[in-house]
């Protein structure tokens, strides 16, 4: 393996409380020295190729269907209120929340299950199921990672942990299209 250059490239962070952009992330290019094949590897702090981390994404869906509307939690994240709507329906996809119970029951002898907050009333009933669902699917891919050693957040863990047949559409919705 040989190291071929470093790119940069931007991110959107946590720290602490904020999110925080940082437009300068080293990324270092790497080649095989012996089939030519080429790959990148980021720093241990940027979790995904997305411009905003798993972090990032989990904090501002919990804070969109537990506290309020998009429109605050979007100033606060750096981003637009559609983003936050959108990433709302995406972790809502990410897997069945029954099957993920399944899958946590499976894992742990006596699993302690997380006690979910209510999701806030939406004028829409379909916003408010999605809403709900996306804070149970993130509660129980929270509780997995715990399970396994795995440092939050859970989001940034969830292909390890739904299964196949757990919902259809997970690579397209961890993803993000």
């Amino acid at each position: 393996m040989w190291r071929n250059g470093v790119r940069r490239r931007k991110a959107t962070l946590l720290d602490g409380d904020r999110a925080v952009y940082v437009s300068d992330v080293p990324v270092r290019r790497l080649r095989c020295g012996g089939c030519g094949a080429r790959w990148s590897r980021a720093s241990e702090q940027i979790e995904s190729r997305g411009h905003y981390q798993p972090c990032v994404v989990a904090r501002a869906v919990a804070r969109g269907v537990v506290d309020g509307g998009p429109t605050a939690v979007a100033r606060d994240h750096g981003c637009d209120r559609g983003t936050v709507r959108r990433w709302i329906e995406r972790v809502a996809k990410v897997a069945e929340p029954a099957r993920l119970l399944q899958v946590l029951i499976t894992a742990a002898d006596q699993p302690t299950l997380p006690a979910l907050p209510t999701a806030r009333t939406s004028r829409s009933a379909r916003l408010t199921a999605l809403g709900t669902r996306a804070i149970a699917v993130l509660g129980l891919l929270e509780a997995l990672a715990s399970l396994h050693g795995l440092a939050p957040p859970g989001l940034a863990h969830a292909r390890r942990f739904v299964p196949a047949d757990a919902a259809p559409t997970v690579a397209t919705a961890i993803r993000g299209r």
